[in-house]
Order: C-alpha cells, then sequence, then structure tokens
C-alpha cells in the first residue's frame, strides 16, 4: 500500500495575505452623506474631509436602503438561517426592504461587516502612515 506525503503546512505570510483588505469594498455603499439622501462609498465614509452619517445614527428604513443597495451590487448572495431556510439575493433583498424579522437580521449582519471593514481600513492605514514614516539617524 502507498503512503500518502504529509499535507504542505501554510506559511502565516500566506494566511495574513488572505485578510487583507478587499479594495472592491471601498467603492460599495457603506453609509450616507450628511444630507442623509446620498448613499457613501467606504471610502466617502473612511473619509475625514467628507461629512457623511454615522451608521448608529441611521434610522431602520435608511440602514435598510443602505443593506439592499449594497445586496443589489453583490454578483451573488446566499445565505443557510436556521428557521428561515436558503435566502437567496431576491429574498435576501425582499426581507431588508420590507424590514421582517429575517430581514433585520440580515441589516445587523450587514452593518457589522460595513463596521469591520471600517476598522481593517483603519488598521491598514495607520500600518501604512508608520511604516513610511522617516529613518532614524
Amino acid at each position: 500500500m502507498a503512503k500518502r506525503a504529509a499535507p504542505k503546512k501554510r506559511s502565516r505570510k500566506g494566511a495574513a495575505r488572505k485578510s487583507a483588505f478587499p479594495e472592491k469594498q471601498l467603492e460599495m455603499p457603506a453609509g450616507f452623506h450628511a444630507d442623509g439622501s446620498t448613499l457613501a462609498t467606504l471610502k466617502d465614509v473612511l473619509d475625514p474631509d467628507k461629512a457623511t452619517m454615522q451608521l448608529s445614527d441611521l434610522p431602520l428604513h435608511k440602514r435598510a436602503e443602505l443593506v439592499a443597495e449594497r445586496l443589489t451590487r453583490q454578483p451573488g448572495f446566499e445565505l443557510a438561517m436556521v428557521g428561515a431556510g436558503m435566502i437567496d439575493k431576491a429574498r435576501a433583498i425582499t426581507e431588508v426592504k420590507n424590514q421582517t424579522k429575517v430581514g433585520r437580521l440580515l441589516i445587523e449582519i450587514e452593518h457589522q461587516m460595513i463596521r469591520n471593514l471600517m476598522e481593517q481600513a483603519q488598521k491598514k492605514s495607520s500600518k501604512a502612515g508608520k511604516t513610511s514614516g522617516s529613518k532614524p539617524k
């Protein structure tokens, strides 16, 4: 009987690259501009020179509008939820727009994703700032 080769170990560098910030998310809606009616991209939300509303300040209908737009722009979406079954993109958008129990859960999930993306982007920019500093003499 032939012996199997041991699986190769992955380096930590490869794992770090996998968790790198997804640049395409910068163009996805992540909030609203200060006027409250225009969607703001993640890039806008992260820009200190652009006035945007905090996620926590948005009323439920605005959060639902934001999440529905994010879902619409996703190339595909599928989620299995205990008690609700399989949720495809069309159903997810309907649930969010109607603010059902499932829709409110999807809104919360997506808002946590936005908060995580913002945190990742801020960490990335602070690391970039540290590495681009002047060299010690």
